[in-house]
C-alpha cells in the first residue's frame, strides 16, 4: 500500500466533498420514540471530475494518477481544493499546546505571541498527523472563530472527533491539511475524441486501514 498526493498542477471542474454518518435509528412501532446508535467514526467523501476538454499533458497526469492508485489498493491524499489555506489570519507553526485524547473535539493550539489577535473562521479546515506516511492523519474542520490570545494559544473546537490521541507539541497543518481516501470502484474510464480526451473522474471515500 502506498500513499499519493493529489497532484497540485492537476486542475479539477469540480470537487464534490462529503461526509458519511454511520448511525442507525431504532423507532419503538408502538410509543414512537427513538434512539440513535453509532456504528463508526464519520467518513469524508470526495468526487474529483476533471476539466470538460483535457489537454494530452493533463490527460496523462489523470491517466498517471489512475494507474498509481491501483483501483483501491492505494490512497490518495485529498484537501479541499477551493481552500487550500484557511480564511482565518493564523499562519506559520501551529503546535499542539496539550495533548488530546482520541474522541476530543477541542485542540489547545499553540501559535506563539507572534500572532496574538489572528484568527482560525468558522468552516477552515486543519489537519493532524500529517506526515508523509501516517495513516492516523486526519482532516478537521472549524466549528465556530476562534482568535489568538495574548499567550499565543488558541482553543479550536472541530467537527470531527479526534481517531487518535494528539501527542503535546505535534504540528498542526493548516496549509492544504489533508485525509486519506480509497477509490469507491475498482473501474476509471475515459472519453476519447477528435479534440482530446475528456470524462475523468473519481469516487473516494476516507479509508485509514
Amino acid at each position: 500500500m502506498s500513499i499519493i498526493d493529489w497532484p497540485l498542477d492537476l486542475p479539477v471542474r469540480s470537487q464534490d466533498f462529503g461526509v458519511d454518518h454511520f448511525d442507525l435509528d431504532f423507532t419503538n412501532n408502538d410509543t414512537g420514540s427513538g434512539q440513535v446508535a453509532v456504528l463508526g467514526p464519520r467518513r469524508m467523501t470526495c468526487a474529483m471530475t476533471s476539466e470538460d476538454a483535457v489537454s494530452p499533458e493533463r490527460a496523462a497526469r489523470w491517466r498517471s494518477l489512475i494507474f498509481a492508485l491501483a483501483g483501491r489498493v492505494n490512497q490518495v491524499a485529498i484537501w479541499d481544493v477551493l481552500h487550500p489555506a484557511p480564511r482565518g489570519t493564523v499562519r506559520g507553526l501551529l503546535t499542539a499546546a496539550q495533548p488530546a485524547a482520541a474522541g476530543a473535539t477541542t485542540l489547545h493550539i499553540n501559535a506563539g505571541p507572534g500572532q496574538v489577535g489572528r484568527t482560525l473562521l468558522q468552516g477552515d479546515w486543519i489537519g493532524v498527523h500529517q506526515a508523509s506516511a501516517d495513516v492516523s492523519r486526519q482532516l478537521l474542520h472549524v466549528q465556530t472563530n476562534a482568535v489568538v490570545d495574548a499567550q499565543g494559544l488558541i482553543v479550536v473546537q472541530i467537527g470531527v472527533p479526534l481517531r487518535v490521541t494528539l501527542p503535546a507539541s505535534s504540528p498542526i497543518a493548516w496549509e492544504r491539511p489533508t485525509c486519506l481516501m480509497r477509490q469507491t470502484t475498482t473501474n476509471n474510464k475515459w472519453t476519447s475524441q477528435r479534440a482530446g480526451q475528456s470524462g475523468f473522474s473519481m469516487d473516494l471515500r476516507e479509508r485509514w486501514e
